[in-house]
């Protein structure tokens, strides 16, 4: 590629870099290639789940972003077999016929190119363009230009595919959370009417009559359970008549109702709650009573307690007060209380079954905690990875900036507090770009990859010290608490590792790839600023007012790291410098007398 192409590529990446979303981007991306390559009919497609997904188009001049994206199979808007034969190979594909893929009539039948052009990184397809031209010719003549373009924006379009993953897992695990809080307040209050109710149960198994059971079941079954109106009535089938025991008036009292007594009713809430064990029968806009006088309308249970195979009675429950709804877990524990009142009406003897039902309680109120508890843990390993992948560079998988800033604000802060000493060494790989141009971005990136790998291998043998990736080929390195030796003996390592690496660099005075680093150490204390200026051939520096050092103003001793580097590039690449800042000098040049080389 000659150089105006290579500007016009620089151009088309930087435009693809500025778009704000996976939308713009697909835009901005499909109109070049229709612009400069005269395509059309174009679709833009991922590689999400083991499967291809269609995430944009532009067909006719109408460009149209799918979201969700869209099942190739739903798609129907490419040859299925094209695209899978370009997926399995890794290679574009051109298929000459006569008219458009998804044309029926087309009078024109001119030669037409269906093409697919797998996007390749790290030897696998991460995106794919289909497209139809008019003019094959005028493609072919510039197909190095657009695998050229493909190689430099696989990153690009690996990082968006992964932000819109990351996204979609963002909405995901927000519905997830909100979700997660309804269920924890509605568990949260139905563990509460479990201990409750355990609690009321042991209550009752302490008291001596029937006449005090009775009276406790409806006062503590209000108060704990949190249930409006409830009364107990007890059943004699060869008498066919029902008897009060203790209940609730229209206003909440409570009161005796043994002078109550009557047939029992043939009604259907009656009917339906004597015929059915462990059940819960609810009518709602039922009529309420006090005796036989109705006093409102609302919901009405029935719980009826059993011996066995007999029905000794019924727990009668309902809203006229409070007017609230019931849930299903109001449902069952009106349930449990009644079997539990049950059980200490037949026979207060069948302690051990009571202790069985204490434990089911227990057991539940584990199995719901540890339910929660490992909800809880899975969100936590979800956030610990999403946090990790935000601090990883992609390429190189050492920490990236964002990392390395958090890092440094903080060892600066320990070193201000603990009047320790910080040092910093910036790295810097030697002509790289030369390296890019003349072997290209793969080779470029696996340059990256390896020199990367040794850097975080000789830096992991130090404690505390931290590597990351500063931006395109430069790396940086903090080490708290060392000696000027000590950061220069780490440098000096550095350097000499990479040229082991022999790594062929045509473009290098060495003939291989070397390493510059440039570091400066420092206690943070009070000292002079500067505003630091590069200019190409030497350092221009701007005497500033004296200040105290700030955490806010700690970029000072990466200033002079970079300072230290460029010195170093200056005496010929290839070597380390290292400064105390203490005693950097604030001269228009640099005294290249007070660095250790």
């Amino acid at each position: 590629m000659n150089k105006e192409s290579n500007r016009e590529l620089d151009k088309l990446v930087d435009q693809l870099v500025r778009q704000a979303n996976m939308s713009q981007w697909c835009q901005a991306l499909l109109g070049r290639l229709k612009d400069d390559f005269h395509l059309s009919n174009m679709t833009f497609m991922i590689e999400q789940g083991n499967e291809i997904m269609a995430v944009a188009s532009c067909v006719e001049d109408t460009f149209q972003y799918y979201s969700p994206a869209l099942r190739l199979d739903d798609y129907n808007g490419v040859p299925l077999g094209a695209v899978q034969f370009a997926r399995d190979n890794g290679q574009f594909v051109r298929t000459y016929v006569k008219r458009p893929y998804k044309a029926i009539w087309y009078d024109d039948c001119g030669d037409w190119c269906q093409l697919v052009l797998p996007i390749i990184m790290h030897e696998r397809p991460v995106g794919y363009i289909y497209a139809e031209t008019n003019k094959p010719e005028y493609f072919e003549a510039r197909i190095q230009e657009v695998e050229q373009f493909f190689a430099v924006i696989a990153s690009d379009v690996s990082a968006r595919v992964l932000l819109k993953e990351l996204d979609s897992q963002h909405q995901c695990r927000q519905t997830a959370e909100a979700e997660l809080a309804v269920r924890n307040k509605s568990l949260k209050q139905y563990l509460k009417l479990l201990k409750n109710l355990h609690e009321l149960t042991l209550v009752l198994s302490k008291v001596d009559t029937n006449d005090e059971l009775f009276k406790a079941a409806v006062k503590l079954g209000r108060e704990k359970l949190d249930i409006d109106r409830m009364a107990v009535f007890l059943i004699d089938f060869e008498k066919n008549e029902m008897r009060g025991t203790y209940g609730t008036d229209p206003e909440g009292q409570l009161v005796c109702r043994r002078s109550f007594c009557s047939a029992v009713p043939d009604h259907p809430l009656v009917n339906e709650a004597l015929s059915r064990k462990d059940h819960v029968v609810v009518k709602e806009n039922a009529p309420l009573y006090y005796g036989t006088q109705q006093v409102g309308t609302g919901w009405n249970a029935m719980i009826a307690m059993w011996n066995g195979d007999r029905c000794i009675g019924w727990i009668a429950a309902d809203n006229l007060l409070n007017r609230q709804s019931i849930t299903e877990h109001d449902k069952q524990i009106l349930k449990l209380f009644g079997a539990s009142l049950a059980q200490q009406i037949v026979i207060r003897q069948q302690n051990e079954e009571l202790r069985q039902l204490n434990s089911e309680l227990e057991g539940r109120v584990a199995r719901r905690t540890q339910e929660l508890m490992s909800t809880n843990a899975a969100l936590e390993t979800a956030n610990k990875k999403l946090a990790l992948w935000s601090m990883q560079d992609g390429l190189t998988q050492v920490s990236n900036r964002r990392f390395f800033e958090e890092s440094y604000r903080e060892a600066w802060r320990e070193a201000l507090e603990d009047s320790t000493s910080l040092g910093v060494i910036m790295l810097d790989i030697d002509h790289f770009k030369a390296f890019n141009d003349y072997y290209g971005h793969l080779q470029g990136d696996q340059c990256l990859k390896e020199i990367a790998h040794l850097l975080k291998t000789i830096t992991n043998r130090i404690d505390e010290a931290t590597l990351s990736r500063f931006g395109g080929e430069e790396f940086v390195c903090i080490l708290p608490r060392c000696s000027q030796q000590q950061l220069q003996s780490l440098a000096n390592e550095m350097v000499t590792g990479v040229r082991e690496l022999k790594l062929t660099h045509e473009k290098s005075a060495y003939g291989m790839v070397t390493l510059t680093a440039g570091g400066c150490y420092m206690v943070p204390s009070t000292f002079f600023l500067t505003d630091i200026t590069y200019k190409d051939e030497d350092i221009a520096v701007k005497a500033a007012p004296p200040a105290v050092l700030h955490s806010a103003e700690s970029s000072v001793l990466i200033n002079k790291a970079d300072m230290a580097l460029y010195q170093a590039k200056k005496g010929g690449r290839n070597q380390a410098y290292i400064v105390d800042a203490n005693i950097f000098p604030v001269l228009n040049t640099v005294d290249t007398t007070v660095f250790t080389k």
